[in-house]
C-alpha cells in the first residue's frame, strides 16, 4: 500500500484525529492566527476538502481540539487533587501543593500552550473558564484563600502564567522555579529563602 492509499483509507474517527494532532502542533508553533485550513492539509498532504469535510475552519478544529484535551487534564487533575486534599487518614496537609500544581500544569505541557496559542473572544472566555474552574479547585484544596476576595483567581493566574513561561525551561530549572512559587504563595517575599520573616509570622495566603 504507497503512502496516498493510507491517506485515503484512514477511518473517519482516525483522519479526525489526526487532523486534530496535526493542528495542535501548528497551532503551538506558529500561534492560531497564522494557522489556515490549507497549512492543516498541507501538513497532513491531503487535500483542503478532506479537511473541510471534518471542521468548518480553524476555530472549529481548535475549540473540538481543546474539548478533548480538556476533558484529558481534568480526568488527570482529579487524581492530582484527591492526592492533594488536606486531612486524609489524619494526615496534614502536604508541604508543597502549589508546587505540585506547577509540575502538573507543566506535565500537561501542550494543552497550556494551546491555551496561550491565540484565538477569538469565543475562544477567549474559554480560557477563562478554565482558569475559574482550576481557581475553583484551589478553593476545594485551601478552603482559607476564601477570605482574601479574589484571591483564588490570582494564584491560578499565577500558577497557568508561571507554568506557560517555563514549559521550555531545563528541568533543574523549572523545579528551582517551582520551589520559589511554592514559597512566594505559602509567605509572599519574606517566605523565601533568605529572607528576613516578618515578627508575627503570619504571611501564609494558603
Amino acid at each position: 500500500m504507497t503512502a496516498v492509499e493510507h491517506r485515503k483509507r484512514l477511518a473517519a474517527a482516525d483522519r479526525r484525529q489526526q487532523i486534530l494532532d496535526a493542528s495542535a502542533d501548528l497551532f503551538v508553533s506558529r500561534g492560531f492566527e497564522a494557522v489556515s485550513m490549507a497549512d492543516i492539509a498541507q501538513v497532513l498532504q491531503v487535500s483542503r476538502p478532506t479537511v473541510y469535510s471534518y471542521f468548518t475552519s480553524p476555530e472549529a478544529v481548535l475549540d473540538s481540539l481543546m474539548t478533548e484535551r480538556l476533558h484529558l487534564l481534568w480526568t488527570r487533575l482529579e487524581v492530582q487533587i484527591v492526592a492533594l486534599m488536606p486531612g486524609r487518614s489524619g494526615t496534614p496537609p502536604p508541604p508543597q501543593m502549589y508546587a505540585a500544581l506547577f509540575h502538573f500544569l507543566l506535565d500537561e505541557r501542550q494543552t497550556l500552550e494551546l491555551l496561550h496559542c491565540g484565538g477569538g473572544p469565543g475562544f477567549q472566555a474559554r480560557r477563562l473558564a478554565f482558569l475559574g474552574e482550576l481557581a475553583r479547585r484551589l478553593e476545594v484544596l485551601r478552603p482559607s484563600i476564601l477570605r482574601f476576595p479574589h484571591l483564588p483567581m490570582l494564584l491560578t493566574h499565577l500558577l497557568d502564567s508561571v507554568a506557560f513561561s517555563a514549559v521550555r525551561l531545563p528541568p533543574e530549572h523549572a523545579e528551582e522555579l517551582a520551589q520559589t512559587l511554592d514559597a512566594f504563595v505559602r509567605g509572599g517575599v519574606t517566605g523565601l529563602p533568605g529572607h528576613d520573616s516578618p515578627e508575627d509570622g503570619s504571611t501564609e495566603t494558603g
